[in-house]
């Protein structure tokens, strides 16, 4: 395997400001959030994140062609995929994080994600789908 600019975009239909501000914190490339969502990035504290935010309704046509699932991201990365989308256990539909992150970490591939940083979001993200339920 040899691609090392990996960029993992986290996918993101519910959210409060608290996960959005905890998403930030562990180094995704960026945070493709659902249109509704997209008032809330101006509360939110960029001063120590590169993360880029991003429309989840326009990167639906590239999330839709990647087609990757967790047993086709081995060939997908060695075909020179970098790109790849997720969300949180896999909400929406998406592939897993936690399982994209564990292949990466298999493969002892570089992600720029802080795995504390994550431990916290991904409990944010269990309270998020508990309280809007």
């Amino acid at each position: 395997m040899t691609n090392s600019n990996i960029q993992l975009i986290e996918c993101v239909t519910i959210a409060n400001e608290d996960y959005l501000q905890s998403l930030l914190a562990v180094g995704f490339y960026g945070l493709a959030l659902k249109a509704e969502l997209h008032p809330l990035v101006s509360h939110l504290d960029f001063s120590n994140t590169q993360t880029k935010i991003l429309l989840l309704e326009d990167e639906l046509p590239a999330i839709a062609k990647q087609g990757i699932t967790i047993s086709s991201l081995a060939t997908a990365y060695q075909a020179g995929a970098t790109r790849f989308y997720s969300a949180i256990k896999g909400y929406g539909g998406y592939l897993p994080t936690e399982k994209l992150l564990t292949f990466f970490q298999a493969q002892q591939l570089p992600t720029g994600i802080n795995l504390l940083a994550f431990e916290s979001a991904y409990n944010e993200s269990l309270h998020q789908v508990t309280t809007n339920r």
